[in-house]
């Protein structure tokens, strides 16, 4: 098979009832340069025997199947076997628009930009939602779309899933096969700390699965959140000797993790995890409450919750006149 111009990685594992879906949401696309690479990771629901019906049936699917690594080593072997000059990555239970790619396309070419990234939609039981919200400007710095996305009015987050990325490079960076949680955003922050610039639009064109509501990290358990932190902690040191804001902005999504796993530890009765969390959150607000191009609002939250991280948000809220 000759080079195609768009890869597009998809790891599989245990999603029988939406794999289909997702895949032919990519074989529909307006744009016929492409080649799909579901990488089958060890899938004991049938999943993998979808995929090889789909490859079956069209020649631009190609099925990998390996034993269970997690979600990084598969996509770790799909850029291994890549065959297009730009890789994109999906999760086997979302989907995406039909014009996704054209657009993608059309905007590297256009736009001269290094990486091309679109927002996405939020697929409820009950609805959609539509969190991201523009940025000041389309065309900007990678530190400048770190920054953006980390932003609080921005709605956005730091997916690989989000964008596309010229192979070479992608290869350069993988994803860490040793961090189940927070991998997906340091791949991104590291790559782009590698490229120069972004073009961003909020288009929707990715629409992820929520498959139960109430899935936030403010209710997940504290041993997850000490993985997030390895991943921020991380994060924060690819960009730590950069100018700009996005490391700033690292160094704040850092101290809202640190304050969440103190609040969470307090919740679990563990008093030494809660110190060490609050230290660590006190150490980081302290530094952040000097960058001013952080808003001094969101500076002063993240001081007083801090300060005190299971009251501290309710004193900012009465601060602000919220309760």
């Amino acid at each position: 098979m000759v080079n195609v111009r768009i890869s597009i990685i998809i790891p599989v594992y245990q999603t029988k009832d939406y794999v289909e879906t997702c895949v032919r949401s990519y074989l529909a696309q307006s744009f016929p340069d492409l080649e799909i690479l579901l990488i089958d990771d060890g899938s004991t629901d049938g999943s993998g025997a979808v995929c090889d019906a789909l490859a079956e049936e069209d020649a631009r699917v190609r099925v990998i199947h390996q034993k269970n690594g997690g979600v990084s080593r598969a996509r770790n072997r799909g850029l291994e076997e890549a065959r297009g000059e730009f890789v994109i990555f999906g999760d086997s239970d979302d989907w995406v628009d039909a014009d996704l790619l054209e657009w993608l396309s059309t905007k590297r070419e256009e736009s001269g930009a290094d990486v091309v990234c679109h927002a996405y939609a939020r697929e409820l039981p009950g609805g959609t939602e539509y969190p991201s919200k523009a940025l000041e400007k389309t065309f900007m710095t990678s530190d400048e779309y770190i920054a953006g996305s980390l932003g609080e009015a921005s709605g956005m987050i730091l997916s690989a899933c989000l964008g596309m990325y010229p192979k070479d490079t992608a290869r350069e960076v993988r994803f860490r096969e040793d961090l189940p949680y927070g991998e997906d955003s340091l791949f991104l922050v590291s790559l782009l700390a590698k490229l120069k610039t972004v073009y961003y639009e909020p288009k929707a064109f990715y629409h992820y699965r929520v498959t139960r509501e109430g899935n936030t990290l403010g209710r997940t358990s504290l041993a997850k959140l000490e993985k997030v932190i390895s991943a921020c902690e991380a994060m924060t040191r690819v960009w730590e000797n950069t100018e700009g804001s996005a490391y700033h902005y690292l160094l704040r999504l850092l101290a809202d993790n640190e304050i969440e796993a103190a609040r969470t530890a307090h919740a679990e009765g563990n008093q030494e995890a809660f110190l060490r969390h609050r230290r660590a959150a006190r150490k980081l607000a302290k530094t952040i409450r000097h960058y001013e191009d952080i808003p001094a609002r969101a500076r002063l939250r993240r001081t007083l919750s801090a300060a005190s991280p299971v009251l501290g948000v309710g004193l900012y809220n009465r601060l602000r006149g919220f309760e």
